[in-house]
């Protein structure tokens, strides 16, 4: 009788096996490819059962419906990271100072389908794997745009994750384990943590403050209650302003999430900012001024700028509520991906800005010789039945590296397309 097995996806490890469960359910003890072992929450995660015969072949088969793609699944990025050696050696670096206290920051830049979100991606998995917090965000003109920092911080908060003492640890979770901190004079930190507890008894509410820091709206929820969009004996904390103007606001959040970080004994806080040349889409001159403004603010945060831990005029400054860029020292590695915009203000202005430039140049040939045959031995896995001749891969593999300036992107749909094409005539 086959062996039925129950799995989970997790966005950045990918598939694994339940191997243990606690709390009626409530707790999954997951084991990833690698032998990582994490313990995660039920909620929200969908298992699926497969025979332990279909395993691999489903695993491969995965892999290759991404490859279609021009793209590598998250979980196994570590493994498709080729020809990148002096990219990773910087990252290895970034991390190893980040630990130490010492953040930076860092420009992936490339042209369409040279791999940046795919370099970002390996930063991801392997801070994460490292033990550092890590946050990912997506610019977007329309739904995630620089110039509407409170949207970037959202974004950043809900993919929040720490993976660390076999357990995996949301921004809630570290929010909690704070409030032993002293961050006294923190304007925002300060109040929310000294009325977590009490919210936190309450059901009824707890849920609309959690959204409420984390920078969703909640004024379905508030209408139920005194004064615009607060809740019950949290006056205190100030708004989360949903205007441009309000750069220097998250920013010293996020500086002050870096600090309570370190003082729970974690390594530091990652954050990734992909598509950063969004910020020259925006509609009028007036929201791409602010949408730099912020990058820069960002920027400066991970560099730990001391002229920004006071009031600096030359920055751009709310007027509700105005606070430093940085609150005391932060402990931030941010890395920005951008396509090169040769001549464009905004592009000159964070190249200069950002300490650190990492240019992704076509992969050698070496390199995608050596990827073409970890991809065919991928196919093969996924489709046994199916074994081009040794002349039939040499074809492709040329036809393949012909376009290889096209990026690596086209290289791995150029491959997988040809492969599929000889396997569908053979049928």
């Amino acid at each position: 009788m086959k062996s039925i097995e129950r799995f989970v996806n997790h966005p950045v490890f990918g598939e694994g096996r339940i191997v243990d469960s606690k709390l009626r359910g409530q707790q999954l003890k997951v084991e990833f490819e690698g032998g990582l072992l994490l313990w995660l929450g039920s909620e929200g995660l969908k298992t699926h059962e497969k025979t332990a015969e279909e395993i691999s072949q489903i695993a491969a088969r995965r892999m290759v419906e991404a490859f279609r793609l021009g793209i590598v699944p998250r979980q196994d990025v570590e493994r498709f990271t080729f020809g990148r050696q002096a990219e990773i050696k910087v990252v290895e670096q970034a991390l190893a100072n980040l630990e130490q206290g010492a953040g930076g920051s860092y420009l992936v830049e490339g042209d369409y389908g040279a791999g940046k979100s795919h370099l970002l991606e390996y930063v991801q998995h392997r801070a994460a794997r490292a033990g550092f917090v890590v946050a990912h965000c997506e610019l977007d003109p329309r739904e995630v745009s620089p110039h509407r920092p409170k949207r970037v911080y959202r974004e950043l908060v809900h993919n929040l994750r720490y993976v660390g003492d076999g357990s995996e640890l949301s921004f809630r979770d570290i929010l909690r384990r704070a409030v032993r901190i002293d961050v006294s004079d923190h304007e925002f930190f300060a109040p929310v943590l000294k009325r977590l507890e009490r919210f936190e008894r309450d059901i009824s509410t707890s849920e609309v403050f959690w959204q409420w820091i984390e920078g969703e709206s909640t004024k379905e929820y508030a209408a139920q209650y005194k004064g615009p969009y607060r809740l019950p004996g949290a006056g205190a904390i100030p708004a989360l302003y949903d205007f441009s103007t309000a750069s220097d606001f998250y920013c010293y959040i996020l500086s002050g999430l870096s600090y309570l970080i370190r003082n729970l004994g974690m390594k530091g806080l990652v954050l990734l900012v992909d598509e950063a040349e969004s910020v020259t889409h925006l509609w009028n001159v007036m929201a791409i001024d602010r949408g730099i403004s912020f990058l820069e603010g960002l920027v400066r945060t991970a560099q730990n700028d001391p002229q920004l831990k006071t009031i600096d005029e030359r920055m751009i400054h709310n007027r509700v509520r105005t606070t430093p860029y940085i609150y005391r020292d932060s402990s931030i590695a941010l890395f920005l991906s951008t396509t090169p915009m040769v001549g464009e203000y905004t592009y000159v202005k964070m190249i200069n800005l950002v300490k650190n430039r990492m240019v992704l140049n076509p992969l050698r040939e070496a390199a995608l010789v050596e990827l073409f045959g970890h991809l065919c031995y991928i196919y093969h896995q996924a489709y046994p039945e199916f074994e081009p001749a040794p002349s039939c891969k040499d074809r492709l593999l040329n036809s393949a590296l012909k376009e290889k300036d096209e990026g690596v992107r086209f290289f791995i749909k150029y491959w997988v397309e040809g492969l599929d094409c000889r396997r569908w005539e053979g049928q």
